[in-house]
């Protein structure tokens, strides 16, 4: 008994020993490890706090959550007098620039039509760091010179919109159910949806149909769906977009100020019957991975029936090691639950008994697929970063 306890002793002793050098070579806005794109920390704010250096740490990496926008500003700052830290930025896989003098602080604006990865690395020395992240839209004078017959963006900018938004690359990101804006014949505005509007979102545009024709069309990521294009207005229809929802508002005739209002609908308007299947925050159909429900907090509540299935995805509020746990009536149903991440299967919670708990390693994307065993019944999923 007594070697048995000195091995297991000696053991736990060798894991510090292993774990010191990655605790003690984190910053307050890391996650050890996090030494390679596919381990890079999830950031959601505008400033990022780390250390690099010691004990063989040479490499950081982070991923933006959009909060950037396309064009952001970043400002890396260190001491120049210990050390000399770089950085480099990614669009995805590809890199689109970098920050490498050897002077602190040093800035640079970028590129980013896709995810942004921020990878710090440390040419010389050790030390700490702090990273700086401003959103930002491409140089307007440069669009206005490249394109001078074409109407000036301050000239047809409403409320909501960030000239120029004049491509589907430029969309400018809407987070709510209202938009304004102002249309110019030979201007277009577009926009990108945060999926707020489901799967069949109700649209429709109002302007003052004495001044001007103004017409929208929806696109479910690259394939148009439909359109808006009525003479009068109000105008409104229903579409189906399972994929990322772009809006493309043009002036047919005139110009004018237009508002758009955005009302999700469940079931593409009340047919398939998942709302017999449907928890308060479910949106049915949530049946499959591709159209798992996006989830950012940290409680929530569904509905599990026999042969259904509710896949649900985490925005990064659960970090990498979520303690994720169950909660239903065990005497009238018996659910069980999946994590993923990304698309590797991580572990399950499938206990007969209620609650259900576990901690789960989820370096990528969390994803969450809850399904009855037996019966039917409320469930509640509580996570714990």
């Amino acid at each position: 008994m007594r070697k048995t306890l000195s091995i297991t002793i000696a053991g736990l002793i060798l894991l510090l020993f292993a774990l010191a050098p990655a605790l003690a070579q984190e910053g307050p806005d890391e996650w050890e490890s996090n030494d390679t794109m596919d381990l890079a920390d999830s950031i959601d704010g505008f400033t990022i706090e780390g250390e690099i250096g010691r004990h063989d740490d040479e490499d950081d990496w982070f991923m933006l959550e959009g909060q950037e926008g396309y064009y952001p500003t970043i400002t890396l700052y260190y001491d120049d007098y210990d050390c000399d830290i770089d950085l480099e930025v990614y669009s995805g896989d590809e890199f689109v620039g970098s920050l490498t003098s050897t002077d602190s602080p040093d800035s640079g604006q970028f590129d980013i039509p896709g995810t942004c990865y921020i990878h710090v690395y440390i040419y010389d020395g050790h030390g700490e760091y702090t990273i700086e992240i401003e959103p930002g839209d491409r140089d307007r004078d440069r669009d206005r010179d490249r394109d001078r017959d074409r109407p000036r963006a301050r000239d047809c900018e409403g409320p909501d919109e960030i000239e120029p938004n004049d491509s589907r690359r430029d969309a400018d990101l809407i987070e709510g159910y209202g938009i304004e804006g102002y249309a110019c014949e030979g201007d277009e505005d577009w926009y990108v949806l945060n999926g707020q509007e489901g799967y069949y979102p109700y649209i429709t545009i109002w302007y003052d149909d004495y001044e001007c024709d103004i017409d929208v069309e929806i696109f479910s990521d690259r394939d148009l769906v439909g359109s808006l294009s009525s003479v009068d207005s109000p105008d409104g229809d229903e579409f189906e977009v399972m994929d990322v929802c772009y809006l493309r508002v043009f002036s047919f005739d005139g110009e004018g100020e237009y508002e758009i209002e955005i009302e999700p609908q469940e079931d593409g308007g009340g047919g398939g019957g998942g709302s017999d299947c449907e928890g308060p925050d479910e949106w049915e159909s949530n049946d499959t991975m591709d159209l798992a429900d996006s989830i950012d907090t940290l409680y929530f509540e569904g509905y599990a029936c026999e042969g259904d299935h509710d896949w649900f995805m985490l925005e990064g509020q659960e970090g990498r090691r979520p303690y994720i746990t169950l909660y239903y009536d065990e005497d009238m149903c018996d659910i069980d639950l999946e994590v993923y991440s990304g698309d590797e299967y991580v572990g399950s919670l499938t206990s007969t008994g209620s609650p259900d708990e576990d901690e789960f390693r989820v370096p990528d994307t969390c994803y969450i697929h809850v399904y009855s065993y037996d019966g039917d019944g409320w469930y509640e999923i509580e996570i714990e970063p």
